[in-house]
This record gives structure tokens, C-alpha cells and sequence, in this order.
């Protein structure tokens, strides 16, 4: 018998993708924020670490602030810090420890696999919705990204609930639906600023046909925006040259980038994807063949899709970090889950042999992110040494400086600092400069020379720690 045909076993199914997701996730819970890109993960720690105390000082705490490049906070140019705040406010309430932003990751992860599986009820049917919810929980990429303490997890569970919430009113056009699917957009975009590629998505879901619905789309258009608008612009003139994501990383890794990184982009494709990519592009040719343009919902994947095409050969194809893959998980799962429910033909049986294809390849992507995702749950105990060290043995107000650019140290130590990102030769002028309390050696960073430097100008104090100042 065909997913279609259980009936009242759907909500039973879809609670077993959830427990089952939920377990994937909780790999590593108890890990620092030090394994794969632990740099994002104490960006969005040491966030929430520097709204404690603050947290009813509004507008203020809400304005990004990061331990490195200076001796106390610095603004920083980031998106809107929804996760920092409820990990700062968690910690006050329950105290610091890492766990708990993993668990608001994996929180977020799960509210995405049920608005996978809304949104494909409501766009295409309850069977396909439940194959993208399967797929979106075992997919290595979203499993491992699905318990990380950064914001793409809350990004996407707005993103998917926005979609949701869009074709709910366009079945029941209130305002309350349509305030409420406007509000999840703006969220979704206050999230992560690359999540705007979902807003022409949603106003075709809305809104097409156009017909007397002008009023209503320029209402969900200006809803959704103008906060967003208004946030960004407030970080982009208040953080200055502290700039470091919205206008940083597209004007220097997209905009110079060399487009270079097409190996890595196929590895971090095949490995965190999968086969449900190829059952996506089925999907593709399936939609079109059955005459798109006369279905908003198919109509829309297809546009989904077309942007995110445009999206990999943009930015992933210039920067070879396979998280910037995440924004195309939900179109490739819901395109997947359709293509399993077309194939899985009428209710009178027809559904098995697609039913077999999808319990093997959600075997396969289990099996996949066991062999080629362990390396991402490592990391280095040295970090976690050292940062011990320093915030048991040196001054509160001490001042770091890193050798290398990794800020972990900064964060788990709980100290304020700078980083050293020339070269040897420029680095070692730019520590004479620097008013820094301790050096902190970083693993793998600086050659030979440097370090002679250091050790016969600086006195080792602790684990890969000199004494820069006589303090």
C-alpha cells in the first residue's frame, strides 16, 4: 500500500520522522562549538555572550556584537540575532553551557521537517509532503546543520513556514493569514539576508494569477520588507568598517571571487545531498511534462528551483563551504517527495515500488552521512585547553591576541582580542602594535621563524600562551 492510502497512520508517520530526526541531530549535542565550522558557531555564541546583562535594552542588544578585532565588542554587519537572544536568555535561565544551543538548533531543525511537511500537503499532496519531510530529516547535509549553534537552522524553519503560511491564506484570504504568512517572510529575511531568493517564490504562491489581488500583494510586499529594510540598513551604517557579512563576503568571496571551486561544489553535492538530488531533477522534468504553468504550486518549484540554480553558480560555485548549500535542501526534498508520489502512481498498489526506492535511499543517505559526515563532528581539544587556561589564569580584562584568525579561543575564553591574518613577516609588526595583554598560539599557525621571534622576546606562561606585556 502506497504512502496515500494510510490515512490516519499520516500523522503517526510524520511523528516518526520526527523522533528519527531528532535522533540524527542529537550526534555530538554535548560537543563545543569547535567542530566543523566552529568559527560561525562562536560568531553566534559570543553574540548571545555579549547580550548578557542587556537583555532588556532595547534596540540596543539586538545589534550584533563579536569578541575579535578590538579590546571590547565590536558591532559587526550580521544578520538579525533571533538564535543569540534565546541562547542568551536560555543561559541566564539555566546558566552557560553549550548544550543548549545545540538543542535550540535541533528545536529549529525539527520546526523545518514539519513545515516541510505542511508545505507539500498544501502545494502538491500529503504524500509528497511526507517523502520531502523524510528526506529534509535524513539528508546529511540538513542533519548535520540541523544541531549547529548558527542561524540556518532558524532560517530555514522560517522559510518553509512563510511558504506554508502563504498558500494557507491563498486557501483562506484573511488578514490575520496574510499578516501572519508576511511576518514569517520578514523572519525568514531577518534570518539570513540570502533567504530573499524565497520572496518571488512566495508571491507566486500568493498571488498568481494577478488578478484583483494588486492591493494585497503590495500589503504582503511592503509587510514583509520594510522590517527587514529597516534592520539591515541600522547594522550596515552602525557597524561602519566593522562590516563583516552582508556586504563582506559579497563584495570580496562573490563579487572577486575566481568561480573556481566546481570539484568541491560536486563533493559537497554528492556527499551531503545525495541520490535525492537526482530524484529532484526527475521531478523537474515530471512538472514540466505535465504542464506546469496551469498549477501555482508546481509553477512555483519550478521558479524555486531556477533561482537556486542561479544561487549555486553565484555564490556556491565562489565559496567552497558546503553550508552555503543549505537555502537549496527545501526546493530539492520537496521536488524529491513529488517525484516519489507521481511515481507511486494510483491507490490501488502502484505506490509500492516507489515506497521501496524511498526506504532505500533514505538507508543510503543514512549510511552516507555515517561514512563521509564523522570528520565534521571533530575537534581539536587544544582550543578548549588553552581557553580553559586563560579564563581560569589571566585578568577579566585581559586582552588576547590570536596568532592566527579562528576567534573559538576568544569566545571560550571569554576575553576580548585581535587576530594576526597577514603574513609571518607583517604579522610579527602588527603584534608589536597591538595592545595586547597574551599571545595565544593557535594549532597549525605561523611557521618556524615566527615563533623564534616570539619565544626570545616573550615569556611562555601557559599552553601556547606568552606574556606580551610584564602584567
Amino acid at each position: 500500500m502506497g504512502l496515500g492510502g494510510m490515512g490516519r497512520r499520516v500523522n503517526g508517520i510524520l511523528v516518526l520522522i520526527l523522533i528519527l530526526g531528532a535522533v540524527l541531530r542529537f550526534k555530538g549535542v554535548t560537543n563545543p562549538y569547535l567542530d566543523d565550522q566552529g568559527w560561525r558557531q562562536a560568531d553566534t555564541a559570543s553574540m548571545a555572550l555579549n547580550m548578557l546583562g542587556h537583555l532588556g535594552d532595547f534596540p540596543d542588544v539586538l545589534f550584533p556584537m563579536l569578541n575579535y578585532d578590538g579590546a571590547g565588542p565590536q558591532p559587526v554587519e550580521l544578520e538579525f540575532p533571533f538564535f543569540p537572544y534565546l541562547l542568551a536568555w536560555t543561559w541566564t535561565l539555566f546558566g552557560w553551557q553549550d548544550l543548549w544551543g545545540r538543542l535550540w538548533g535541533i528545536c529549529f531543525s525539527l520546526l523545518t521537517i514539519g513545515g516541510t511537511y505542511q508545505f507539500g500537503r498544501l502545494a502538491l499532496s500529503e504524500r509528497a509532503g511526507l517523502w520531502a519531510a523524510a528526506f529534509y530529516a535524513f539528508l546529511p547535509l540538513t542533519t548535520y546543520y540541523g544541531r549547529v549553534v548558527m542561524p540556518e537552522p532558524v532560517a530555514q524553519a522560517f522559510s518553509i513556514w512563510a511558504l506554508a503560511a502563504i498558500v494557507s491564506w491563498r486557501n483562506n484570504p484573511t488578514r490575520m493569514q496574510l499578516w501572519g504568512a508576511s511576518i514569517l517572510m520578514a523572519g525568514a529575511v531577518l534570518a539570513k539576508l540570502p533567504q530573499l531568493m524565497i520572496f518571488p517564490v512566495a508571491l507566486l504562491l500568493g498571488f498568481y494569477p494577478l488578478q484583483k489581488k494588486i492591493g494585497k500583494l503590495g500589503l504582503y510586499s511592503f509587510l514583509s520588507l520594510v522590517l527587514p529594510m529597516l534592520y539591515y540598513s541600522w547594522v550596515h551604517f552602525g557597524a561602519g568598517e566593522a562590516s563583516q557579512f552582508v556586504s563582506g563576503i559579497l563584495s570580496h568571496q562573490v563579487m572577486e571571487g575566481s568561480g573556481g571551486y566546481g570539484e568541491i561544489l560536486y563533493k559537497n553535492l554528492k556527499s551531503g545531498l545525495g541520490l535525492p538530488l537526482l530524484l529532484a531533477l526527475m521531478g523537474l522534468a515530471l512538472m514540466i511534462q505535465k504542464k506546469a504553468l496551469k498549477n501555482e504550486g508546481y509553477l512555483a518549484l519550478l521558479l524555486w528551483a531556477g533561482i537556486s540554480s542561479v544561487y549555486l553558480v553565484v555564490i556556491c560555485l565562489r565559496i567552497p563551504l558546503d553550508y552555503y548549500l543549505i537555502p537549496i535542501a527545501l526546493p530539492i526534498v520537496l521536488l524529491a517527495g513529488y517525484t516519489l508520489d507521481v511515481w507511486g502512481g494510483d491507490r490501488e498498489g502502484n505506490g509500492v515500488p516507489a515506497f521501496v526506492v524511498g526506504i532505500v535511499l533514505i538507508g543510503l543517505l543514512w549510511v552516507n552521512q555515517t561514512l563521509y559526515y564523522g570528520s565534521k563532528y571533530q575537534w581539536n581539544e587544544e582550543l578548549l585547553t588553552q581557553a580553559q587556561w586563560l579564563r581560569q589564569h589571566t585578568e577579566a580584562d585581559s586582552v588576547l591576541v590570536l596568532s592566527g584568525p579562528p576567534p573559538m579561543t576568544l569566545y571560550y575564553s571569554q576575553r576580548y582580542g585581535y587576530r594576526l591574518i597577514r603574513d609571518d613577516s607583517q604579522a610579527w609588526e602588527d603584534l608589536q602594535k597591538i595592545p595586547g595583554d597574551y599571545l595565544v598560539a593557535l594549532p597549525d599557525s605561523r611557521g618556524e621563524d615566527f615563533w623564534e621571534q616570539v619565544e626570545s622576546a616573550y615569556s611562555q606562561v601557559g599552553p601556547g600562551v606568552y606574556q606580551l606585556n610584564g602584567k
